[in-house]
């Protein structure tokens, strides 16, 4: 707990000391009511003594008009700066807390007075005033709309004039201009607030210096990690460039999150662009069919947090449901070794599950994919792992036979109910009921990229491109082996057998 009394005896004693009338005897008096005005906040929160909050008015105040008075007096380092700032959000808060909002509004008022008068007798340290002036026009926000606009205008014209001195820093500039759009929006409708704030840029931003904004790079912008992933991989290295894409665009490389368009937006207003125009991404044309390598698997929506295991527990159930159940690796022979001999793949017309070596593993977004060996491309319609899931989670099946057949069948509520197919492998018996086609549009909004429904029939039939676009699997059990022990999938990977 700090020692309040022991911080009121400090600030007495320096008190004394600036009978001296020394600079560095007030300053230090300052530094030791900062203190004070903490320590007396801090008894808030201290539920096991008394709230003194209200005390911490006084010594707050009193740091500030100190450190004013010898901002003006010539104190114009950046260090200096800092310790007022601190000092002036400290006694905003106590102000805040304690309800003088008149007292709040009258201090702030005069930091903003002398930063005004600092930056024009100190032009070295005008944009350490700008940044001052856009902070008191922050606070100023909830107790005087005009005073606050007045304050983050003066940071801009600050701010310009050093911009048009040196242009080649153009972010503190930019975020100067955000603040006053964003003071200028509270209270008025969009338009109006527009209005003002472009009716000012052009006053103090000159064309050839409009011209230079417009290409600040994107990342000098001080925008998401997301959007600026966005617009690099569009190519959009300006804001100029920026604003020439759509909001389609951005929108398929962000994920769909409209958060990147209002980013995108705000920033293009700053310097007088048009917001995004909605546009579309044309649509590619089909990719060539590319059916490569045989394997086929099952991808399970779920997208509980334990999914994973949600699915594994289900599968276990519906093999012992069939009287297999987990045995030992050492049962299968040569699972231990990388690319061990795994049979030529065909379909297992069987309904009914036994002796099998599984593979479960997260995909992406909320697919869970399974693979197995011996139902890696099952009956048409009858697979026994789809349907056994399918009654808890949707299930699509994914077949694939090297330069014959690519198939696609959804499984809900344990039946098969759509299918999509480029050629069939021959020897299936026919359906006993027709099936629906693929709703390509739900694999579009379940896939990666935020890829169109169009995109996503565009890549049927291009294995690779198909799985990269929905997210679905690419590769079976075979490829998992072909890569290294199956064994080094740990509790991933399951192994089913009958006594």
């Amino acid at each position: 707990m700090t020692d309040l009394s022991g911080l009121e005896r400090r600030v007495a004693a320096d008190r004394a000391n600036t009978r001296s009338q020394a600079p560095a005897d007030f300053l230090r008096l300052a530094g030791s009511l900062t203190e004070l005005a903490q320590g007396l906040l801090a008894t808030r929160e201290d539920p096991s003594g008394r709230d003194r909050t209200a005390e911490a008015l006084e010594p707050a105040q009193e740091a500030v008009a100190i450190r004013l008075h010898w901002l003006v007096g010539g104190y114009v380092s950046y260090e200096y700066a800092g310790a007022l700032q601190d000092s002036l959000r400290l006694f905003e808060q106590a102000t805040r807390l304690v309800g003088h909002r008149q007292l709040a509004t009258n201090t702030i008022r005069s930091a903003c007075q002398a930063y005004r008068q600092v930056a024009q007798d100190y032009p070295d340290v005008s944009p350490m005033c700008a940044d001052g002036l856009s902070k008191c026009g922050v606070w100023l926000m909830r107790l005087d709309h005009d005073a606050a606009v007045a304050a983050t205008e003066d940071a801009v014209r600050i701010r310009a004039a050093r911009y048009a001195a040196d242009p080649e820093q153009p972010g503190k500039y930019l975020a100067s201009l955000s603040t006053l759009l964003r003071t200028m929006m509270v209270g008025r409708s969009r338009k109006q607030a527009i209005a003002s704030y472009r009716a000012l840029y052009s006053e103090v931003t000159s064309p050839a210096n409009t011209a230079r904004l417009r290409e600040t790079r994107i990342e000098d912008l001080d925008l998401t990690v997301k959007t600026t992933q966005a617009l690099n991989k569009l190519g959009a290295q300006t804001l100029e460039r920026a604003g020439r894409l759509t909001q389609q665009q951005i929108l398929y490389q962000s994920g769909g999150d409209l958060a990147t368009i209002d980013e995108i937006n705000w920033r293009l207003a700053l310097v007088g662009l048009k917001p995004l125009a909605a546009g579309a991404m044309p649509e590619p044309p089909s990719r060539p069919v590319e059916i490569t390598a045989t394997y086929g698997a099952l991808a399970v929506r779920c997208s509980a947090p334990d999914g994973l295991a949600q699915v594994r527990a289900a599968i276990i159930a519906a093999y012992a449901a069939d009287g297999a159940e987990p045995v030992d690796a050492g049962r299968f022979a040569g699972v231990h070794e990388k690319h061990w001999g795994v049979k030529a793949p065909k379909i297992n017309l069987g309904t009914q599950l036994g002796t099998d070596v599984v593979l479960v593993e997260k995909a992406s977004g909320s697919w869970i994919s399974v693979k197995s060996l011996n139902w890696e491309i099952g009956a048409l319609g009858k697979h026994p792992i789809a349907v056994a899931l399918s009654a808890k989670w949707p299930v699509l099946t994914v077949a694939t036979i090297e330069n014959i057949s690519y198939e696609l069948c959804l499984y809900d509520n344990g039946v098969a109910t759509q299918y999509a197919a480029l050629g069939r492998p021959a020897g299936q018996a026919p359906l006993d009921t027709p099936l629906a086609p693929l709703d390509f549009a739900t694999l579009a909004d379940y896939g990666a990229d935020y890829a169109s429904e169009t995109q996503v029939r565009a890549a049927f039939g291009n294995a690779a491109m198909f799985a990269k676009v929905t997210e679905l699997p690419g590769s079976g059990i075979r490829q998992a082996a072909e890569k290294g022990p199956l064994t080094d999938f740990g509790s991933d990977i399951l192994f089913f057998g009958r006594d």
